[in-house]
């Protein structure tokens, strides 16, 4: 019975029922892209070209700001020579809060080195230029809400 009416029709109910599908993961992934912002962020206040500049985002206290390993967004940032300055843009992140962690890695070590008293040997920042006296700041000094339609901060080194 290969052409019968009750086979086309359930191989017409499985069409739709697919293609149905189909344009509901559609639209899903349309409303997920939807909700992707993009975060740039400039460095400035470098004192020489040297080397990089570290750039770590954090989505939360965990691991805020020295452990990069626990940012879920890093990167290493070419030194613009004429400007003395370093820009990047993280791509597609969710809307939500955020504390963004800075260095100039001007030996490329790939670390923040520090004294004996652990202060950094390196020029250093951090978003909402959180500079507490004394010690590193946490999650909510640094903290800010970047939107859907995406946000551009500014971090100035400190030496």
């Amino acid at each position: 019975m290969e052409g019968s009416p009750v086979r086309t029709k359930g191989a017409c109910v499985r069409k739709r029922l697919a293609l149905g599908m189909a344009a509901m993961l559609a639209c899903a992934g349309a409303l997920h892209a939807a909700a992707a912002a993009d975060l740039a962020v400039s460095v400035t206040g470098l004192k020489d070209v040297s080397g990089r500049v570290a750039v770590a985002v954090f989505s939360g206290g965990d691991g805020f700001p020295k452990d990069a390993a626990k940012a879920p967004h890093r990167a290493m940032v070419p030194i613009d020579p004429a400007t003395r300055a370093a820009r990047t843009v993280f791509k597609g992140l969710p809307p939500g809060d955020y504390a963004v962690a800075a260095f100039h890695d001007d030996n490329n070590s790939g670390r923040l080195e520090t004294n004996f008293f652990g202060v950094p040997k390196k020029g250093y920042g951090f978003s909402n230029n959180a500079r507490p006296a004394m010690r590193a700041p946490r999650f909510d000094e640094a903290r800010f809400s970047l939107p859907e339609h995406g946000a551009d901060i500014a971090i100035e080194l400190a030496y």
